[in-house]
């Protein structure tokens, strides 16, 4: 299904019934992503999944749009809808889109879950500062001697050389968008947000470290942590049926309690 949100054509399905709770992928996914979560979520909840502006069927942004762009995106779809007594879960890009919304506190947020979620604006090592450093020099130099299409191709093997593995699987305005995502700090929201959380986290994330999951815990009012060991950055794919137990505990004591 398709919602029209803000100039953008949002892809979205549902399955399930009973409380309902929308999933937000990371980045470079889509709402396929989390199909293992949702096939098995959607026994006891009515799930939404969504393609995020970007990605999967989901157009994409004509700008270089932020985390708050994409936060309003998300509210306006949850208002298009209608859903009410909602939890959100998030994963990495996706939490980040979470954390936003569930610091507004909208009405009819009931909890919210947060699953190896960026947020956090880690220290940058010396050898990535060097790094960043050496590219830049570079870029300028190369943009100085050359010209037109060999200027291009030049700079798009420098970038694909330097750059993440989600900077390389991206071009154009998203590789534009990403670097203005990772290098928001979401940590001055993390202490507004007044729902129940549940903080997920790969305990060998090589991507997003599990002391970011610490710190989260330790900046929100009310969060438990469970770090699921041996698992990298995408749990629920590395050990679904620890995540789901861990998360089917957690919605069911939130929907009774809150949202009866």
């Amino acid at each position: 299904m398709f919602k029209d949100i803000d100039g953008f054509k949002l892809y979205y399905d549902v399955e399930g019934e009973g409380p309902s709770l929308i999933l937000l992928h990371g980045w470079g996914g889509n709402s396929y992503s989390l199909l293992p979560l949702t096939n098995v979520l959607k026994k006891d909840f009515r799930v939404f999944t969504l393609d995020l502006p970007g990605f999967g069927r989901s157009s994409k942004p004509v700008s270089a749009i932020g985390g708050e762009e994409y936060k309003t995106v998300v509210q306006k779809f949850i208002d298009a809808v209608g859903i009410q007594d909602y939890s959100i879960i998030g994963h990495s890009f996706g939490g980040r889109i979470a954390i936003r919304i569930a610091s507004l506190k909208p009405k009819g947020l009931c909890s919210l879950v947060l699953i190896d979620s960026g947020g956090i604006k880690a220290e940058k090592e010396t050898n990535q500062i060097l790094s960043e450093r050496f590219f830049k020099l570079l870029k300028k130099s190369v943009k100085l001697i050359f010209k037109g299409a060999l200027q291009y191709r030049i700079l798009e093997t420098l970038k694909r050389h330097f750059g993440s593995d989600d900077y390389r699987r991206q071009d154009g305005i998203m590789r534009e968008i990403l670097v203005k995502i990772v290098n928001e700090d979401l940590t001055d929201l993390l202490p507004l947000i007044d729902v129940p959380t549940l903080i997920i986290w790969g305990e060998k994330d090589d991507i997003l470290p599990v002391s970011h999951g610490r710190c989260m815990k330790q900046l929100l009012k009310d969060a438990q942590l469970e770090i699921i060991p041996n698992a990298g950055h995408f749990p629920y794919l590395d050990y679904l049926p620890k995540v789901y137990t861990v998360l089917y505990n957690f919605l069911k004591n939130v929907y009774k309690v809150h949202c009866a």
